[in-house]
Parts: C-alpha cells; sequence; structure tokens
C-alpha cells in the first residue's frame, strides 16, 4: 500500500467517520500470513460474534442457548456455527427488529435493502464498523487483480440510490478525489446514449472499470462493433452478477484482463477471483463460509456468516447462491484462504420440472452454446410450470432451426417443452440487473 493510497483512504475515513484504513491493513495482514493464524484470527472473532449475539439480539436469544465459557473457549469454529441457526430471507424478512442488537439505535445503523431479484426483498442493517470492514474488503479483494485506489477508474452502476447519491455534493467531491466516474448502467442499454457514454470514457482514459457483469459486456460489445479502444485500461473488476464465460471472453479481448468480485448488499467483499486466477478465493478474516445440500448433483448451497456487522449479526446466513464446492488451501495456495471455482447463481433460479428433475439453466447451456450463436446478445429462460420459454436478444441473424435444435439436444435428458422468442432487447429489472431466469405463473407464457 503505497503513501496515496493511504492519504485518500484517509480522507475518505475523516469524511465519513469511518476506519476503513484500520481494516484494510488489518486484513493485509493475513494476504501473506499462514492458514493456522488465518483460523485462530477467525475462531476469536467469531466467539466475540456470538457472545454479543446472545446477549443483545432477541433473535439469538430466543434461538440458541450459549455455551459455558469453558466450552466456548475450547470449541472450534465449525462446532460453534453448529449451535447457530440458518437464517434466511425469509426469517430476515419477518424477523428484521429481532436481528438488530439493542447496543444500537437503529439511528446510529446503515440501513440497506436487497432488490428481491429472488423474489424475497428485505432490509438490513450495518453498524459503522462492520460497513467499513466490508467496504475494506472489497477493496483488497480488488487489490488481488492489480487494483489502487486513486487510479482513474469508470464505475458503472445501476442500483437507483446509488446513482441519485451520485448527484450529491459529497459524492462529487469523492468522486473527483479518487479520480473515478460513475456511469448508470442503464444508459448502456439505450442506443440513444451508449455513443455519447462511450466518448465520455475515451475521454476519461480510465486504468480501470468496475461494476455490473453484463454492462460492461454490452460496453465491451459496443466497442467491438465500432471498432473502439481505451488506450490506458489494464484491468475490468466484475461484480454483482455472474461472469459467464462467453461474457469474460468477450470483455478481455476488446477491453483487458478480467476479474470478479463475489459480495452482496448484505455482506460485502465476501471472495474475488484475481485476473489471471481460476479461483475464487474467501476474505477468510472477514467472512466464513459453509456449504449445504442443494439437492442438484454438483452444486452447493452458500452460508455466508460476516463477521463483522453487529448491529445486526448476520450469521450462517442462507443467501441464495450457489457454488461447485469449498477446498481448503494447500502449500501451493497464493492465499491463505478456502476457494471454490464457480458460482452457479441463486437456488430460486432451480427449475423442478413435473418429472421430480431439477436443473439450473443457466449452467446447461452456458457459454458453449453462446459461442456457437454470436448474433445472440442476452438470453432469459421463463419457466411456468410446463414449458420452457426462451428469450434470445439477437443483434444478427441466428438460424433459429439450428439453434432448436442445439436445445432439443441439451434437454433431452429433462423431456421438457420449450419455445423460442427472438427480440430486439431484453430490459434489466429495475435495479440495471438483468434475471437470466424467471419463473412465473402459468397464464404469463404463452403456450
Amino acid at each position: 500500500m503505497n503513501l496515496r493510497e493511504k492519504f485518500l483512504m484517509r480522507i475518505l475515513d475523516i469524511s465519513n467517520k469511518s476506519n476503513i484504513l484500520f481494516k484494510y491493513r488489518y486484513f493485509s495482514n493475513y494476504l501473506n500470513t499462514s492458514r493456522k493464524e488465518v483460523l485462530k484470527y477467525q475462531g476469536i472473532k467469531l466467539k466475540k460474534l456470538i457472545i454479543h449475539a446472545a446477549s443483545s439480539v432477541p433473535y439469538y436469544k430466543k434461538n440458541f442457548e450459549l455455551r459455558d465459557s469453558t466450552l466456548m473457549q475450547n470449541t472450534s469454529v465449525e462446532d460453534l456455527l453448529r449451535i447457530l441457526p440458518i437464517v434466511d430471507r425469509d426469517i430476515i424478512q419477518e424477523n428484521q427488529q429481532d436481528l438488530i442488537s439493542s447496543v444500537f439505535r437503529t439511528n446510529e445503523l446503515i440501513k440497506g435493502s436487497s432488490s428481491g431479484t429472488t423474489g424475497i426483498p428485505i432490509e438490513y442493517y450495518t453498524d459503522k464498523n462492520g460497513m467499513s470492514a466490508g467496504m475494506a474488503a472489497g477493496y483488497i479483494l480488488w487489490s488481488m487483480s492489480g487494483w489502487q485506489i486513486g487510479q482513474r477508474n469508470v464505475h458503472i452502476w445501476g442500483n437507483k440510490s446509488s446513482i441519485e447519491r451520485w448527484t450529491t455534493l459529497g459524492s462529487k467531491i469523492k468522486n473527483l478525489l479518487i479520480r473515478q466516474k460513475n456511469i448508470a448502467s442503464i444508459f448502456l442499454d439505450d442506443s440513444n446514449t451508449i455513443n455519447y457514454l462511450a466518448d465520455r470514457i475515451m475521454r476519461f482514459d480510465p486504468v480501470s472499470i468496475d461494476g455490473y457483469s453484463s454492462s460492461i459486456f454490452s460496453l465491451a460489445e459496443y466497442f467491438m462493433h465500432n471498432n473502439l479502444k481505451i488506450k490506458s485500461l489494464k484491468q475490468v473488476l466484475t461484480t454483482a452478477e455472474n461472469l459467464e464465460e462467453y461474457q469474460k471472453e468477450i470483455i478481455e479481448k476488446v477491453f483487458a484482463p478480467v476479474g470478479d468480485l463475489y459480495g452482496s448488499g448484505e455482506v460485502l467483499g465476501i471472495a474475488a477471483r484475481p485476473i489471471g486466477e481460476d479461483k475464487y478465493y474467501i476474505l477468510d478474516p472477514h467472512v466464513i463460509m459453509e456449504t449445504i445440500d442443494s439437492s442438484i448433483p454438483g452444486l452447493k448451497d452458500v452460508l455466508i456468516t460476516d463477521l463483522d456487522n453487529y448491529g445486526m449479526p448476520i450469521m450462517r446466513y442462507k443467501i441464495g447462491d450457489m457454488i461447485d464446492d469449498l477446498n481448503e488451501p494447500n502449500q501451493n495456495s497464493i492465499y491463505p484462504f478456502k476457494w471454490f471455482r464457480k458460482i452457479y447463481g441463486r437456488s430460486s433460479e432451480i427449475i423442478t420440472l413435473p418429472n421430480g428433475m431439477k436443473f439450473h439453466p443457466v449452467n446447461i447451456f452456458g457459454g458453449t452454446l453462446f459461442r456457437k450463436f454470436p448474433g445472440i446478445r442476452k438470453h432469459k429462460v421463463i419457466w411456468n410450470g410446463k414449458i420452457l420459454k426462451f428469450m434470445f436478444e439477437i443483434h444478427e441473424f441466428v438460424d433459429q432451426i439450428i439453434l432448436k435444435n442445439e436445445l432439443a439436444e441439451l434437454l433431452k435428458p429433462y423431456n421438457v417443452r420449450f419455445i423460442i422468442e427472438f427480440t430486439k432487447k431484453i430490459e434489466p429489472s429495475k435495479n440495471g440487473k438483468y434475471r437470466f431466469v424467471e419463473i412465473v405463473e402459468p397464464e404469463r407464457v404463452n403456450n
């Protein structure tokens, strides 16, 4: 960490009354330490969090009994986790106030809300120390790809509340200080504005671009079709949506090498796949990740424990995402952290067929199919309980017969009916993200 980065983080801390710099330095210490030290620190933090939750959070007071101090001192992380109940979005939605620690007043906490892409929108709270840790975690994970705070960066986002904050004086000063230009993702899908925004980006000449995977992919396609370049661009950092392999290929071909950050609004800075790596490294000093069976072969549901949020402790949180599996670091690992290779999207996107078979559409069709049909720009799958509807946004000719045959072959083991629809544009949801799988009532799909 150089002097400029320290200065910028310190200024951000002063202006936001945060302690990002302290947390950043603390997490940095664990990038090159031993696995034993990481686990020791993780265990200490988990025990402190459990004691805090048991004494001040009504939901946990009611739902688990804290063991005596002797047991707490000698219990492993795995044993400590087992005494905790699993929390999902339904529980957070139904017990929001009971999950807030009595140590804090609600107006002292930072309120957030999910977009409800799983169908269950929730509100959550974070104390300032927890928010600082989450921000620092994100910065640490980005730094694994060579990112530095203060380098020219284009931030592509679509959350309405975030875009509204960009107009405030504080946000403008911050962006000027850290040399960041914000771009609303929704405007990248508008043919009337993308030309103007592309020109702004090129004149700004960023060293990095971060934001929604699908929006950066759309921007890369525009640059490719118009033979445009960004001279100083060194890295692209995607987040908030699954980065599909076909998207990564185009972004790297047109822009720069890609790193991918995994996190959520509820728990910032969980893991990252650094540039040049095929593994997502979990920031174990900040979070604990577990997996449980998802009922789909080869896929695991993820549980996350945020070790730094004391305002509304989120422990063993069934976040709704699925991965391949967790792996322990070995002597050849570049970081002393657990890792996984693939994020498979939301468990709420699993389709259960009338014959009892289950599958996740994105994982079946994936990048292989789209490489065969370069005319497809975006895709969406809608399931109404009886038939699959595939919507394809296209920008050049696609042979519908060949595509239908390909899909029929892929779906052959599942014995399910499907239809195809071509469209000029698939619209994102209100928060700027794309929902690639949608499960709807029967009358909403014409069959």
